[in-house]
């Protein structure tokens, strides 16, 4: 078993990479395998619409993002961590996230897969970012654990907010015992709905 986190913060040691650490840490307590990508410094173009992926299942954009998407279908649980910038999640993640559309073919790469999401606000927007991701993962047909929330604008603040931190070492444990259920969508619903009604009932 394996889970990983995606950081798309930019300050190191920050209150986001903070919780993320404690979720990965709470997972390596118990016996799982982690692994931890940083997207500050990486090199990732934003897509590019060229649709090749379409017909491929892979990304022609040749970046560091080839890397961390190989690493995505590798895991059975991914964490992505972001904090909360103007309402939403940051600029790092959400082209990451626009990356993982090679994903979608030619089925659904992250299928069966559990999602995991840490955010990170000053005041507010977290839910915004949270209602973001749970499309996301739905569209993705991936397993959802309840999101860990934080609060705090002060590099390290969040060392002081134990219930924050207790969430995300939580949610860790939620992931693994879903990953351990071995839920799985039927082989059926291979692809994303909207494509699936349009292949059946196309004429």
């Amino acid at each position: 078993m394996k889970i990983m986190g995606i950081l798309g913060s930019s300050r190191q040691g920050g209150n986001t990479e903070i919780m993320l650490d404690t979720a990965l840490g709470e997972a390596k307590k118990n016996g799982v395998a982690t692994d931890k990508i940083s997207l500050s410094g990486q090199t990732i173009a934003p897509c590019d619409g060229c649709q090749v992926c379409a017909d491929t299942g892979k990304c022609i954009i040749e970046d560091d993002a080839q890397e961390i998407l190989d690493k995505m279908t590798a895991s059975d649980g991914i964490i992505w961590a972001t904090p909360v910038y103007f309402w939403s999640m940051t600029g790092q993640i959400k082209t990451l996230m626009d990356r993982t559309y090679a994903l979608l073919n030619p089925k659904l790469q992250l299928a069966n897969k559990v999602g995991g999401l840490i955010t990170v606000a000053g005041a507010r927007g977290c839910m915004n970012v949270a209602n973001v991701f749970h499309q996301y993962f739905s569209y993705n047909h991936m397993f959802i654990a309840e999101s860990a929330t934080g609060y705090a604008r002060e590099k390290g603040e969040i060392r002081q907010n134990a219930p924050s931190l207790n969430m995300a070492k939580e949610m860790a444990r939620q992931m693994i015992a879903l990953i351990n259920a071995e839920n799985r969508f039927p082989d059926e619903f291979d692809v994303p709905l909207l494509r699936f009604v349009k292949n059946k009932y196309s004429s």
